[in-house]
């Protein structure tokens, strides 16, 4: 029995050409040709395979140890870690900040609402006259707030009489933090103004001082219906010593006229025992009548060019005239000056009256 190659050789000898498989098949069949021995080629064929497996590997972990000694990982990763990480310390302070100020806020809310009512309303009295200083809150006897409704300090009015015993009005309205006052101004037009609470807190409730001006205001406060009566008080004792004698003026005596009359635009008029100052000038009053529950009395010399009188409305009197209003505080005496107009002037701004120009006693 002969090897393949032999096989092949003989065959090519015999028939001129190489045997095809099918032939090389038949040979081995018959016991012509020795069949190849592959269990001897077999472990030479693994160790191939195995060695180049290995060897794959080793490329591999000598290229992945070349790359890390060669280049070493960029530090812009730590770069843009610690950027993120000051992104978040920024989100983490604004959200901290917003916190805090959302605290502080609270804490004010919760001052606020702790306070008395009469300590709310003695800062808010404050505050207003920051706002318009022309105000004579602060300097009034007696201080009262009525609410609207159920609505407390919320929602309401501050109310109190000046030296002149004029009614003032504040109204007040707050929302949640905010303050607003609304009120008529110098000009006689409303105007409004905000503040806020946690403004007024700091301003007028953070010292011990601001702490003790503060309790000392709220101690003027009283319900509106002592605020009433203490105004009835005052122009009982006000009636009682400068009550204006209709009787005694028309018979001639006019001591009942004594003393300084001012009217709102700070011009005043001196008047003692019948004699009358006005503008540095001296002039004796006389011809005295009624008309219309005036008191009519005349200027004497009689001022250029159209002569002067003065019409006097005694307290409680209500001014009879064509508009049938009187704009003038009737709860007290007081005198217009004119050459004309008459009882008319006495008529409310509405109705063409102008009672801004009465006279009233200085007490």
């Amino acid at each position: 029995m002969i090897n393949k190659k032999a096989w092949e050789k003989s065959f090519r000898q015999v028939s001129g050409r190489d045997p095809n498989e099918k032939e090389y098949q038949k040979a081995v069949l018959h016991g012509l040709v020795k069949e190849p021995d592959t269990r001897t080629r077999s472990p030479k064929k693994t160790y191939i395979i195995i060695g180049i497996i290995v060897g794959a590997f080793l490329l591999i972990v000598i290229t992945f140890l070349s790359t890390l000694l060669l280049f070493p990982v960029p530090k812009s990763n730590h770069t843009e870690s610690f950027n993120t990480g000051s992104v978040e310390s920024v989100s983490s302070s604004s959200s901290s900040s917003q916190s805090s100020s959302s605290d502080t806020s609270q804490q004010d809310l919760t001052t606020w609402q702790n306070l008395s009512l009469n300590e709310q309303i003695a800062l808010l009295a404050q505050s207003y006259t920051a706002i318009n200083p022309q105000t004579t809150v602060l300097s009034a006897d007696k201080i009262a707030m009525t609410a609207n409704g159920d609505k407390g300090v919320n929602d309401g009015f501050i109310q109190w009489y000046d030296s002149t015993h004029n009614l003032n009005r504040l109204d007040v309205l707050i929302d949640n933090k905010t303050i607003s006052f609304s009120y008529i101004g110098p000009t006689g037009q409303t105007e409004r103004k905000k503040d806020k609470i946690s403004t007024i807190l700091s301003t007028y409730f953070q010292t011990n001082t601001a702490k003790q001006t503060t309790e000392a205001l709220a101690l003027k406060m009283v319900t509106p219906v002592e605020l009433y009566k203490s105004k009835d008080t005052n122009n009982a004792l006000s009636i009682s010593k400068n009550l204006v004698n209709e009787g005694e003026i028309l018979s001639g005596n006019y001591s009942s006229l004594n003393g300084i009359w001012k009217n709102s635009h700070g011009e005043q008029l001196i008047i003692d025992n019948g004699t009358v100052a006005d503008n540095n000038q001296k002039y004796s009053l006389i011809s005295p009548k009624i008309f219309n529950k005036l008191i009519f009395l005349n200027f004497s010399p009689a001022p250029m060019p159209n002569g002067m009188s003065i019409m006097i409305a005694t307290k409680g009197t209500t001014v009879q005239n064509n508009s049938n209003s009187d704009g003038t505080d009737y709860n007290r005496d007081r005198i217009i000056k004119a050459n004309n107009g008459g009882s008319d002037l006495f008529a409310a701004i509405q109705k063409g009256g102008v009672p801004d120009i009465a006279y009233y006693r200085v007490n």
